[in-house]
């Protein structure tokens, strides 16, 4: 199975979930539920709710810094799985930070990019687009 995690926006209504990370639990819940209703195995779904918990959370964190909301998609695609997340956080493209491996602690220059490492590791893709004012 085809796993990806896409911050890119989508034309159609989306479910809407507030941009506060007392919803991180609801949105986790939704977006594995969705993904097992669409038969994907649960070794997996452990790994999809890594990746969106990461995403969620760099949205809220890093994207927003206060209130927002975050429409989200899950589509199957025979064996694939996409989920798209769409918020208006400010511009920031995941995969131009993603690091190709992680330094240890001690020596590394700038902290930060673990959560997008665990993302690039857990799903087979991540990608990113704005259109408008949506990431």
């Amino acid at each position: 199975m085809h796993l990806s995690v896409f911050t890119v926006p989508s034309t159609r209504p989306l479910p809407h979930f507030d941009a506060d990370l007392g919803q991180l639990a609801r949105i986790r819940d939704f977006v594995t539920e969705t993904a097992a209703a669409h038969g994907v195995a649960a070794r997996v779904l452990d790994d999809i709710r890594l990746a969106v918990d990461e995403a969620i959370t760099n949205i809220l964190v890093h994207g927003y810094h206060g209130g927002g909301g975050i429409d989200i998609e899950v589509v199957p695609h025979g064996r694939d799985l996409t989920i798209r997340l769409r918020d208006q956080a400010p511009p920031f493209d995941p995969v131009d930070a993603m690091p190709e491996s992680l330094e240890p602690l001690d020596k590394r220059v700038q902290p930060g990019g673990f959560g997008l490492y665990l993302m690039q590791n857990a799903m087979d893709d991540i990608s990113y687009s704005r259109v408008g004012s949506s990431n």
